[in-house]
Parts: structure tokens; sequence; C-alpha cells
């Protein structure tokens, strides 16, 4: 099976992974890197990072804290990715860290 292209934004602690041809971005806790199988995540002053061996993104509804409607025609658009995602940011901010930026100030 061919996998299709992932765009993904991290920021506010949680990965924002967008696979081409879906109708939704998806919320992951944590900075995710599937291709890489490990999740970043934020602890006082450091970083931790996990392993999470054989994770699939195609596959992963399990760790998926929420996901985000959007037209899959733009999935090429960045800027409407991230509009998207601060959209509704602005409408769950209990479901976020607000104070993690991604390393912006």
């Amino acid at each position: 099976m061919r996998h299709k292209p992932i765009r993904r934004h991290c920021d506010f602690g949680c990965t924002f992974r967008w696979i081409r041809g879906e109708s939704h971005i998806v919320v992951k806790r944590g900075y995710v890197c599937e291709g890489k199988s490990v999740v970043v995540a934020k602890t006082a002053r450091t970083f931790a990072v996990a392993d999470r061996p054989g994770e699939d993104p195609h596959d992963d509804r399990r760790t998926w804290v929420a996901t985000i409607p959007v037209n899959p025609a733009h999935w090429s658009d960045g800027r409407r990715f991230v509009g998207a995602v601060n959209a509704w940011v602005e409408q769950n901010r209990n479901l976020v860290d607000l104070e993690d930026r991604a390393g912006r100030r």
C-alpha cells in the first residue's frame, strides 16, 4: 500500500497532522514525527523523547486528541492549514498548552 503525503504543524504542545486527501486535521499531544517513531514531550525545563515503535500515521486513531474539519482541496496551502489550526486552538484552549509555542516567543 502506498502512503499519501503528510503535512505537520507543531505548536501549542501538540502536533497537527493532515494527510493529503483527508477532510480533517488530526491533533496529537506532544511533538510527533511518525517517520522517526518518537514523541518529544516538554517536561519542566527538559524534553523527553519516547519511542513509539510501529506507530503508523495512517492507523493511529487511539492517540488522537481531536480532529479539525477542513476542505481537502486546500491541503497544499500552508497558510490555510495553520489558519485552521489557530482557529481551532482559539475555540479549544483547554486542550492545548498556550505557553508552549514550539520555540517561538
